[in-house]
């Protein structure tokens, strides 16, 4: 065994490709994993210690300004609805971030098979379902944000 591979037996690890593929990986994971962790009432999102409850999050600057919600207002208590299973809150809240959390679900195993087996070929429709699903968030998003003004 040679001594490079004592130092990193897994190389394919380093590659471009798969940098991009971990980072998009904890790009899904951690907000999935947060929502199981924080706790919303419907209006504020906030974590617990002990019997404490500390608010999470910022304010929304277009929100605070123009009293509008902007694209990705709610998408957070959505996240935390999904990760209890309350799909219809979460849906009220932000339609598209129903959709983005299914995405980063699915997106999980996916990039996780990717990282620790990159020699898998990928079928093309794969790729371009992923392309489509995220469009088709952004046109959710886009027509929850223009119908608030009508």
């Amino acid at each position: 065994m040679s001594q490079s591979s004592i130092i990193s037996p897994n190389k394919h690890l380093i590659y471009k490709s798969n940098m991009l593929n971990i980072l998009l990986l904890f790009s899904c994971l951690v907000p999935v994993l947060l929502s199981f962790v924080l706790v919303t009432d419907g209006a504020v999102s906030s974590f617990r210690i002990g019997n404490n409850y500390y608010r999470a999050g910022i304010p929304c600057l277009f929100h605070s300004v123009t009293g509008y919600n902007c694209l990705t207002c709610g998408m957070t208590r959505c996240f935390i609805y999904m990760s209890d299973f309350n799909i219809e809150a979460a849906w009220n809240i932000n339609a598209a971030g129903v959709l983005l959390y299914l995405f980063c679900i699915l997106q999980i195993p996916y990039r996780l098979i990717l990282v620790f087996r990159p020699k898998v070929k990928i079928h093309r429709s794969i790729v371009l379902f992923q392309y489509l699903f995220l469009v088709i968030v952004g046109i959710v998003a886009v027509i929850r944000f223009v119908v608030q003004f009508f």
